[in-house]
């Protein structure tokens, strides 16, 4: 969609800092015809507006035209632009490289050859220190293109260093797309097909990685080739449901971050992601020692370096963080606790609601509707429920979908509502036949809710053992784990059978575990 017909200038303007609104505004001063006037005029009135709406600007802007208005809007977005290119390009390594390949353009253009190659030689040696390999590829061969050109006075030495760095990058640069490409596949298959749920899923998955990964050896790898190394091995364990060995290389993963501070400085994101999974892995396999390291590292780290975070990256280290802080909770069944720190969470999605996604803003619904159930805050777990089971906008993540409705149907047997859980088994059966994603850890929960809701008071506790029981028995087949990750409807059901709040349960599972 053209950004003249849309609202994307007004999410520019307010995702602004207050530098860098000071900063456009000085960059603009200098501008001093009628037409840059409006388009500052433009920018004073978004970013004092709360919410975007054409006709309310075009009201205080005065008399504009439609095709007026939409020049106007496409000339602040893209001033804004580069009032921030001009701000970061210290900052930033890749904005710094490709303003010095601008400027050997220039150079070159003006027949000034010998400065023209002077200026990409620092923009190689910044190129190569922060492992942007494709602009330093671009760099060489317009450095060739230069010398083949003219007689620029360089002797054959350099020139045969200069081919002899094309080659070593070109082969480094063709096993990064290789391995950045068996990463985003495996990434794909995750998204498109979750965890494997039978065996020959599993030999499928592992026929293609261990086909496409023997082509990489570590020890031939650069920097960023072996983060995608490990990358992919931490995709490949995550989808088979091995944990174990998805910590591990997720640890190697963090790891080669924390020994480079131009690794980390080129992508924090990446390394945030890293953590985040290595405390995935370490939650999943039940690593409360572990987790509560890796969680206070991450805390620090984010505390020490958050005045530095761009606004994506504090997005990303909100996300992260904020999901760690509540699966610490539910490791350690302190949902009393982690109650308290939903108001934050909710605070801060409330601050970046434009750009969360719909996939991280159900993650984080089904997360505090899970901390108000074990805490027993019913009705705002409901809430949060329905949050997610009546988005009806939104194809991916139907596992968590179903996930919503049992621990829906969960919630109306700990209010004992039975007559709405009646309604719901009928309806929720529906929508779970109808999926791509179920599984007989659904079908044993939909039979548990049926018989449940069928019996008398006096029955109840019965049934809640004979299904522990099943349940129990479930959770040894390894296809069936990762509906045990999403939905600890053992704990619950102890719970039930023990008569104990779920918080207690699980502490005491803890203790014994440590």
């Amino acid at each position: 969609m053209p950004i003249s017909q849309s609202n994307q200038v007004f999410n520019l303007v307010k995702s602004l800092s207050k530098s860098e609104k000071r900063n456009f505004r000085l960059y603009s001063g200098r501008i001093q015809d009628r037409n840059d006037l409006m388009y500052l005029k433009l920018f004073d009135v978004l970013d004092k507006s709360s919410d975007f709406e054409d006709k309310l600007v075009l009201k205080k802007m005065g008399n504009l035209s439609s095709v007026q208005y939409s020049n106007l809007k496409r000339h602040l977005y893209l001033q804004i632009l580069i009032s921030l290119r001009h701000l970061h390009k210290e900052k930033k390594a890749y904005i710094k490289i490709r303003e010095y390949i601008d400027f050997a353009y220039i150079l070159y253009d003006k027949g000034l050859y010998i400065p023209a190659l002077k200026i990409l030689d620092k923009a190689k040696k910044i190129s190569l220190r922060n492992f942007t390999d494709f602009s330093a590829l671009t760099i060489i061969e317009i450095e060739k293109m230069i010398q083949s050109r003219h007689i620029t006075r360089t002797n054959t030495a350099s020139i045969e260093a200069l081919v002899g760095e094309a080659f070593e990058l070109g082969e480094t640069i063709s096993s990064r797309v290789k391995i950045s490409n068996l990463q985003v596949l495996l990434h794909r298959y995750y998204i498109k097909n979750g965890h494997v749920r039978n065996k020959k899923e599993e030999e499928n998955i592992k026929s293609f990685f261990n086909k496409n990964i023997q082509n990489f050896k570590i020890t031939r790898l650069g920097m960023m080739e072996k983060v995608f190394f490990f990358q992919s091995y931490v995709w490949y364990y995550y989808i088979l449901n091995d944990f174990e060995k998805c910590y591990d290389y997720a640890f190697k993963w963090v790891e080669l971050f924390e020994k480079s501070e131009e690794l980390l400085r080129r992508d924090v994101d990446l390394y945030l992601r890293g953590y985040h999974y290595l405390m995935t892995s370490a939650f999943n396999t039940q690593r409360l020692r572990e987790y509560r390291i890796h969680l206070e590292d991450l805390e620090r780290f984010r505390h020490e370096k958050y005045n530095t975070f761009n606004n994506n990256t504090k997005i990303t280290s909100f996300f992260y963080v904020h999901f760690g802080r509540m699966n610490l909770h539910f490791l350690q069944g302190s949902f009393d606790l982690g109650v308290d720190g939903i108001k934050k969470t909710l605070l801060r999605m409330k601050r970046y609601k434009e750009y969360i996604d719909q996939h991280k803003a159900m993650i984080l619904n089904y997360k505090i509707a899970w901390m108000y159930t074990g805490n027993e805050m019913y009705k705002k777990a409901n809430q949060h429920l329905l949050n997610i089971i009546n988005d009806t906008s939104f194809s991916l993540r139907e596992d968590i979908q179903i996930y919503a409705r049992l621990m829906h149907m969960m919630l109306h047997v700990d209010t004992e509502s039975y007559d709405i859980l009646n309604y719901l088994i009928k309806n929720y059966r529906k929508y779970i036949v109808s999926t791509k994603d179920k599984n007989i850890f659904h079908e044993l929960a939909l039979r548990f809710f049926s018989e449940l809701a069928r019996q008398p008071i006096l029955e109840r506790k019965r049934i809640y053992s004979k299904y522990l029981k099943e349940f129990s028995n479930l959770r040894k087949d390894k296809y069936a784990q990762r509906a045990f990750l999403y939905l600890d409807i053992i704990s619950w059901l102890e719970s039930k059978v023990e008569n104990q709040p779920i918080s207690k349960v699980i502490k005491k599972k803890m203790k014994f575990a440590t």
